[in-house]
């Protein structure tokens, strides 16, 4: 191989991952920087809060928003995971992933839980009793420090991809959808959390979603991060 072959496949392979990088597609993500005194808040979920298929990612994921909204007081980590899921029996478990760990050692003041489209998948849900166990076993390996403010969120409306289909897509369930977010306001209401409808949030804006219908655009990140923010500010 000559070296202006190499110099060339490199080039490739950089424009590729940066590509994916600034598209929501890699998975990557910088460590978090934390400033003496700053309140830490956990993004902890999947492809939605990760930011998954947003353009200039680093930038319009809801977390990063969030953190714009929120200012220098606060740090604001992105934990989300693409394709996982609140249950241990499911193809993606949240605690099988190394995010998970980290989410863990990040030790934070406030996290933001928004976990569930992807147990909604047909080949992930059981039933509303054991949805609830395992939803509830990971919610709780956070609260070690019994300090932490937990903000519950509902999960996102998931539209039909068209008319005559059951499913949107990747296989998630609407009707699941809009139990699961059922089943996270009787959790909150059960244990004292405060609970952030982006159910009812998004539930009439599709112009806020991709055209996948499932993952927020820039505007519905921004909406997400705007809710938050309100309902973190008004504990304060």
């Amino acid at each position: 191989m000559s070296f202006n072959i190499f110099i060339v496949e490199v080039a490739i392979i950089i424009s590729v991952g940066l590509l994916l990088y600034f598209n929501g597609y890699s998975g990557l993500r910088k460590k978090p920087k934390i400033k003496k005194n700053q309140i830490k808040v956990a993004c902890v979920g999947d492809s939605i809060t990760y930011g998954f298929g947003l353009s200039n990612w680093p930038k319009n994921n809801y977390p990063r928003q969030l953190q714009k909204l929120l200012g220098k007081d606060y740090n604001v980590a992105n934990f989300g995971v693409s394709g996982s899921c609140a249950g241990t029996f499911a193809d993606l478990p949240y605690v099988r992933t190394k995010v998970y760990l980290k989410s863990l050692e990040y030790n934070s003041d406030i996290l933001v839980f928004m976990i569930g489209s992807n147990d909604s998948k047909y080949q992930n849900w059981t039933n509303k009793e054991q949805f609830k166990k395992e939803y509830l076993a990971l919610l709780n390996s956070y609260k070690k420090d019994g300090n932490i403010r937990i903000y519950l969120c509902t999960i996102a409306k998931a539209f039909f991809k068209k008319d005559d289909s059951i499913f949107t897509n990747y296989k998630i369930q609407p009707d699941k959808v809009e139990e699961i977010a059922e089943i996270i306001k009787e959790i909150a209401n059960e244990n004292g959390y405060s609970l952030i409808d982006v159910n009812e949030l998004t539930k009439y804006h599709h112009e806020w979603f991709s055209e996948d219908q499932v993952h927020p655009n820039k505007e519905g990140a921004l909406a997400i991060a705007k809710l938050v923010y309100e309902s973190i500010i008004a504990s304060e």
